[in-house]
């Protein structure tokens, strides 16, 4: 008979991470504790609004904690009065000291989202999409107080699509580790699964994305242009400049691969069609300031983008 284990969960509060949560509360096992974000104020309004997780929380009856931090005592110590056997951690972005990660029997099980050791750090899928990979996945990894540098407990594979952002692959990834986590943390429990050391040598690293990355630039490949909108999707998404108007990129597609520009950044003709150093890119989605998200075709009616226009990554 399989031992009941006594789970924490931990996750920043995002939709995608309600996968393994659910997962976790439909087996035989028991959570105890769900750790997310505090609800701070955002948007315009500086409103308090909960999360997608914390939402699911509530509906569910669930205990939960909303730290700032793992610096206090009491924290500490009320994590060691539940007696966790395991912690399941995912998309949490709150750092857990040596105190903390010692406290469940078995540890904690980051589900990090890319085939360890690559992509090392907290914007993995985004580096995937900026270069322009074909595969990524998802690792189960125990974790220690490097940053993802821990063993490997299992780790799959998955296709990255022409259709695909941060977003879809995010929500990807969290369904498919969620079919492998109950059994994969009951091996791991039970000392049958044999860990794996991660490779320093073949660790690549990836960072956070900062606002000044999000504003394009057109001295490069379309290619590569429409990896970063790619990326950026959904937040903070791409942007550019056009008629000194901050523009959000929603979407877009390659029209010219090969065609050197010597004059990039030029619009090519009257439907968002831009140059690039090599190739062309069309914004087929875009969000003006103050509107809503809409096709390139309806954005332009009544607000004219005439061919040669200049698109500027920088505001004049």
């Amino acid at each position: 008979m399989k031992e009941k284990l006594k789970i924490i969960y931990m996750a920043g509060g995002s939709e995608y991470t309600l996968n393994p949560l659910k997962k976790l509360l439909e087996s035989s096992h028991e959570v105890v504790c769900v750790y997310t974000k505090k609800i701070m104020p955002s948007g315009r309004g500086r409103k308090l609004k909960r999360s997608p997780l914390l939402e699911f929380i509530k509906l569910s009856n669930l205990n939960y904690r909303t730290p700032i931090n793992f610096n206090s005592l009491e924290e500490n110590d009320y994590i060691k009065k539940l007696k966790p056997d395991i912690c399941i951690v995912f998309s949490y972005g709150i750092i857990l000291p040596k105190k903390i990660l010692d406290v469940p029997k078995s540890g904690c099980i980051n589900i990090h989202a890319s085939l360890l050791p690559k992509w090392r750090g907290p914007a993995p899928v985004q580096y995937s999409l900026i270069n322009c990979e074909t595969k990524t996945g998802f690792s189960l990894m125990k974790m220690n107080e490097g940053v993802d540098t821990g063993d490997i407990i299992f780790k799959k594979e998955i296709d990255i699509l022409n259709c695909d952002n941060t977003l879809t692959l995010l929500n990807k990834i969290s369904k498919e580790s969620s079919r492998y986590l109950i059994q994969s943390i009951e091996d791991y429990a039970n000392d049958k699964i044999k860990i794996k050391k991660q490779k320093k040598s073949e660790a690549t690293f990836s960072f956070k994305i900062e606002k000044k990355d999000t504003f394009i630039k057109f001295n490069e490949s379309a290619k590569s242009l429409l990896g970063k909108i790619r990326a950026f999707f959904p937040n903070p998404c791409a942007k550019c400049f056009i008629k000194g108007e901050m523009i959000k990129i929603i979407e877009a597609q390659i029209e010219d691969e090969r065609t050197i520009f010597d004059d990039y950044g030029i619009i090519l003709d009257n439907y968002l069609l831009v140059a690039c150093k090599i190739g062309a890119i069309r914004f087929t989605k875009i969000q003006r300031q103050g509107k809503k998200a809409m096709d390139a075709k309806t954005a332009l009616n009544g607000w004219k983008v005439k061919k040669g226009l200049k698109v500027n990554e920088e505001k004049k």
